[in-house]
């Protein structure tokens, strides 16, 4: 869990593939036309009754590879339009007007163009232009508008996609920023908690006037402080870092609280290490069963520990007695919010925390998935 600000390398590597991709479209949308020019020419040389059979096909394929090199080439420059001023272009107005001078200026161009190579390929004089070109049939105007159309209308239709791909992408992006940060704010909040609760565990010591048992406290804070600064730069975690971490936590509160507080493990023979874990997991909820079943009255207390591997999730599970006549009555609260706040945001739903509250006992539990491809950052304590 890094304190500077995430990068996203999606966004990155989306930035320097975008003049890549231009040049991939553009090419597609060149060959697309060139592919409906060898059709039309097969089409001609294929047709009983049409005026090409009889020709080379070479001839027939070419001639017809110019006939659409107009339209393979203005999809292209469409695609640069669209590619560098989509947010302006795709709006009803725009998009209308640019349809319509498509239609008004590339009909007549591409018309002229059409007759300019019947002639040459048929051999015949250049005077003869303006006749062919008044020949031109309405089916032909028709079907050449609708060839001009088309390729506005494949250019546009595959901006819009792209657009609304790149709003979704940034959507995406933000929430994920938005999901980082708040995990940040929660994290941040868990430390300056946990250094509380430590700091008021020493003050009593120094209270009971203990100086020696205070002073190895401190010792055992300065430990703990080095790995909650540790896990505050990583995002994963050992399981087994975060049961040392408890562990020591606990060994800490048992030089204030002695033989009134018993801890019971039961901790799975498993390597943990290979297992990954959220940093400071755990300790939010042995805190809290400190606090209300220990700190919160003057009799023996048991507290019970359970580590377990099932079907490749981890279950933790902490239980405390809830006795009656206690210093003081508070809910369980803090920790548990922003365990659960914590879970949400990192599984979603495929972790839980499960609380169960009894007349004798309070037991909380987490459950939670492992995943081999995330990155553990072992832990090792600083030599002094």
């Amino acid at each position: 869990m890094n304190n500077q600000t995430p990068h996203h390398p999606i966004a990155e590597s989306a930035d320097k593939t975008e003049p890549i991709a231009f040049w991939i479209w553009c090419m597609l949308s060149f060959f697309a036309w060139m592919l409906m020019a060898i059709f039309h020419g097969l089409a001609g040389l294929y047709d009983a009754w049409g005026t090409y059979h009889n020709q080379p096909h070479s001839q027939v394929l070419l001639e017809f590879a110019f006939v659409f090199l107009p339209l393979a080439i203005y999809s292209c420059f469409l695609a640069w339009l669209f590619w560098n001023w989509s947010d302006r272009l795709l709006s009803p107005r725009p998009l209308i007007l640019l349809a319509s001078s498509s239609a008004l200026l590339g009909l007549p161009l591409y018309t002229l163009n059409y007759s300019l190579v019947t002639l040459l390929f048929e051999h015949r004089p250049l005077n003869q232009f303006f006749d062919e070109w008044q020949h031109t049939s309405s089916y032909n105007l028709w079907v050449d508008l609708c060839l001009i159309l088309l390729a506005f209308s494949s250019q546009a239709g595959f901006a819009s996609w792209r657009r609304s791909d790149a709003k979704a992408n940034e959507s995406a992006l933000a929430q994920s920023a938005n999901l980082e940060l708040r995990l940040h704010l929660l994290y941040g909040q868990l430390k300056p908690h946990f250094l509380f609760n430590a700091l008021n565990s020493i003050g009593a010591l120094v209270r009971q006037a203990d100086r020696r048992l205070a002073g190895l406290a401190l010792q055992q804070l300065h430990g703990l402080l080095q790995y909650v600064i540790y896990s505050s730069r990583h995002e994963w975690l050992s399981v087994a870092d975060e049961l040392q971490f408890v562990r020591d936590y606990l060994d800490m509160q048992s030089l204030r609280f002695g033989e009134r507080m018993q801890i019971r493990w039961n901790i799975q023979d498993c390597n943990w290490r290979e297992f990954d874990c959220p940093p400071l997991l755990f300790q939010p909820l042995v805190e809290n069963a400190i606090h209300h079943g220990v700190e919160n009255h003057y009799d023996a207390c048991e507290i019970h520990i359970s580590l377990q591997l099932i079907a490749h999730r981890v279950h933790f599970s902490i239980r405390n007695p809830r006795i009656s006549n206690t210093k003081k009555q508070s809910g369980h609260g803090l920790g548990i919010r922003y365990t659960q706040e914590r879970l949400d945001l990192i599984y979603h739903h495929d972790a839980a925390l499960d609380i169960v509250k009894t007349k004798e006992e309070f037991c909380a539990g987490i459950k939670f998935p492992i995943h081999p491809d995330h990155t553990i950052h072992p832990y090792r304590t600083p030599e002094r």
